[in-house]
């Protein structure tokens, strides 16, 4: 999707898309930056990881139904190139194009489902109390360290 702006008498064109990449990979950078310091104060990892994983579960199901309309099966060694592609991404690489399509249709429903995934660790909140303890302050997106956690979790779940 572009965005174009006219501002005065210069025309800007912004691909969202890629702002919205870029800005992902930012923030993620951040977080990670952070959170090799002390890891995130998620109360119950397991439980957590679990409940993370089901998440990304049901947004599997549902791009697996979409595929079967283009005549695409995904298979576990499609789940687990989609799954090391998030990895590759989450420690600062690319992550797409995800390897291993036979053609172009399976490529964009790998990518697109790659794409789906690559933003739920910012759509996923953590309360953070104030220094008091009390009321939750803020809130902060997942990090990449426990993504990761999240990511091995599912791994071992789909091999």
């Amino acid at each position: 999707m572009n965005f174009t702006m006219a501002t005065g008498t210069v025309d800007a064109t912004l691909d969202l898309s890629h702002f919205f990449k870029t800005f992902a990979r930012v923030i993620l950078a951040m977080n990670h930056e952070e959170s090799s310091h002390a890891p995130q104060d998620i109360a119950e990892r397991k439980l957590e990881a679990e409940r993370v994983v089901k998440r990304l579960t049901g947004l599997v199901g549902e791009h697996v139904e979409a595929a079967v309309g283009l005549g695409i099966e995904l298979s576990v060694e499609d789940m687990l190139a989609v799954i090391a592609a998030l990895r590759d991404h989450a420690k600062g690489g690319p992550g797409t194009p995800v390897p291993g399509a036979r053609d172009e249709i399976h490529a964009h429903v790998l990518d697109r489902l790659f794409e789906e995934l690559v933003e739920e660790p910012s759509n996923i909140l953590y309360a953070k109390s104030d220094a008091k303890g009390a009321e939750p302050s803020h809130y902060d997106a997942m990090d990449v360290d426990f993504w990761l956690e999240c990511l091995e979790v599912m791994e071992k779940e789909i091999s």
